[in-house]
């Protein structure tokens, strides 16, 4: 069995073994208040949405009772989604002397199109509860990579349910498509190291892999060089981003967007590492 099918049944095992109850859905009845800060900067703008669901290969069958015909919603869970990638679309400062990547790096992980980052893809949702998303890779040359996120990213109560931790997992689901695409085996734990073991507390670990700031011209986090020195995992990527929301993003993203952001950054960076705790957000830089 070769690596990706080795995650695409630890992934089918799981959503048979551990997944939500079928025909349960995500709760709809309110946003968090980050989202609703952030939602409050744009409104309800429908030609960002319309670009959206394109730009992330959103498809209605997935989306049908979730928002897909009341987008202006924000407690629907397409609302949501969009919600976060207007933050990663618009929200970053880009600062060559302080962001630890560009929005060019960001869109390239989150959004749909094959590039450098990863192969074509498409946003779905699950209902699961015991997951932030998924990554599921395509056997077939005409299938398409899947990038699912999970109801924790979108109950209201849930603390990981506003727009950064969201686009977040963007991040994370979208660099396990990064090495699906390069064929960088990073684990058989869901692409992760089993755990616990170093300051990784869960099982699913991660090397966090130090980088000066600067060290990557924007656009180019997807390089490697298959060593520690030219090299990111998909925790590291979603902690980095969830730092530059909270410390390089533009004037106008609320307060509450931005703590949220460093609360589940510095949660994962002390968590998820097998040589954390990595980065905290916060901390001066560049090193």
């Amino acid at each position: 069995m070769n690596f990706k099918q080795g995650i695409a049944l630890m992934s089918s095992l799981l959503a048979f073994g551990l997944g939500a109850e079928a025909g349960a859905v995500c709760t709809q009845t309110g946003a968090s208040q980050a989202d609703r800060d952030l939602w409050n900067t744009h409104g309800c703008w429908q030609d960002f949405f319309l670009w959206q669901y394109q730009a992330y290969g959103l498809k209605s069958g997935d989306w049908s009772n979730r928002g897909w015909n009341d987008a202006c919603n924000v407690s629907l869970e397409f609302p949501k989604h969009w919600n976060a990638s207007y933050l990663l679309t618009y929200g970053m400062l880009d600062n060559f002397a302080q962001s630890f990547h560009g929005t060019a790096d960001y869109r390239g992980t989150a959004e749909a199109r094959s590039s450098n980052f990863h192969d074509s893809l498409y946003h779905g949702i699950t209902d699961r509860t015991d997951v932030f998303g998924t990554f599921s890779p395509r056997f077939w040359p005409w299938d398409t990579d899947k990038v699912e996120t999970a109801c924790p990213l979108y109950n209201p109560n849930a603390s990981n349910s506003n727009p950064a931790s969201r686009a977040g997992d963007y991040m994370h689901e979208g660099w396990h498509a990064n090495f699906d695409k390069h064929n960088i085996n990073n684990g058989n734990t869901g692409g992760h190291r089993p755990g616990p073991q170093g300051s990784c507390t869960i099982n699913g670990c991660d090397y966090f892999y130090f980088h000066g700031i600067s060290k990557y011209a924007f656009g180019a986090m997807w390089e490697n060089d298959g060593t520690a020195n030219r090299f990111h995992s998909p925790n590291q990527v979603q902690v980095e981003f969830l730092c530059d929301v909270s410390d390089q993003s533009q004037w106008w993203i609320p307060l509450s967007v931005r703590q949220t952001a460093a609360a589940d950054a510095n949660s994962r960076a002390v968590s998820r590492f097998i040589n954390g705790p990595g980065y905290s957000c916060g901390s001066p830089r560049p090193w």
